[in-house]
C-alpha cells in the first residue's frame, strides 16, 4: 500500500509542478493583455482596441464616445479614459483571479495632468475591472468585459510628491510657460 501511495506521489508531482507553470504563464498573458489594452487606448485615434478584445465585448464604462451635435453624423469623438487623456499615466494590477478559461483582473489607474494656471501637477484615479477569457482556438486572453469608476483618492492612494509635469507639459503642447509676475 505504501509502494502504491509513493507511485501515485511521483506521478503527480510533474503535473502539480506543470498546472505552476500553466498559472504563471497565464498571469503573464492577461497582464499582457491588459497592458496591450492600455498602450491602444492612449493612441487614441490610431489604437486598436479590437485586437485585444474578444467577440462579443460587454463595455460598461465607454472609453469615448461621440458629441451629440443634433445631426444625423456623428460629432466629435471625445475620449474618457485616463489612459488616452493624461499627461502621464500609471495603472497597477490589484488583484487577479485565474480559472483555466476565465481570469478577473482588478486595476487601479492613476493619471497626472499639469495645470498651467496654477503652475502644479494634479491626479486622478481610476478603479477598472476586466473579466478576460482564454480562446480556444489559439488559447489567447482576449478582454470580453471591461468596467471603470473613477472614485476619490483614498489617503493611502494619494500621490506624495508629485511628479513635476512642467516641462513635460510644455514640449508635448508646444506652448511656452508664461514669464513670472504676468
Amino acid at each position: 500500500m505504501r509502494l502504491v501511495r509513493v507511485a501515485v506521489l511521483i506521478l503527480l508531482l510533474p503535473v502539480a509542478a506543470l498546472a505552476g507553470e500553466r498559472e504563471e504563464d497565464a498571469e503573464a498573458e492577461i497582464r499582457s493583455a491588459i497592458a496591450r489594452w492600455y498602450e491602444e487606448l492612449a493612441l487614441k485615434e490610431d489604437g486598436r482596441v479590437d485586437l485585444v478584445v474578444g467577440r462579443p465585448f460587454f463595455e460598461a464604462s465607454q472609453y469615448y464616445y461621440h458629441v451629440n451635435n443634433g445631426s444625423a453624423a456623428l460629432g466629435p469623438r471625445v475620449y474618457s479614459s485616463l489612459a488616452a487623456t493624461a499627461l502621464k499615466f500609471e495603472y497597477d494590477v490589484e488583484f487577479l483571479r485565474i480559472d483555466p478559461n476565465f481570469a478577473r483582473a482588478a486595476v487601479w489607474e492613476r493619471a497626472y495632468f499639469y495645470a498651467p494656471a496654477f503652475d502644479r501637477t494634479t491626479e486622478r484615479h481610476a478603479d477598472s475591472d476586466f473579466i478576460l477569457e482564454r480562446r480556444e482556438s489559439d488559447g489567447q486572453w482576449r478582454i470580453v468585459a471591461y468596467r471603470t469608476g473613477f472614485y476619490g483618492i483614498p489617503p493611502g492612494k494619494k500621490t506624495d510628491p508629485m511628479p513635476d509635469l512642467r516641462d513635460l507639459y510644455y514640449r508635448t503642447t508646444g506652448e511656452t510657460p508664461a514669464a513670472d509676475g504676468e
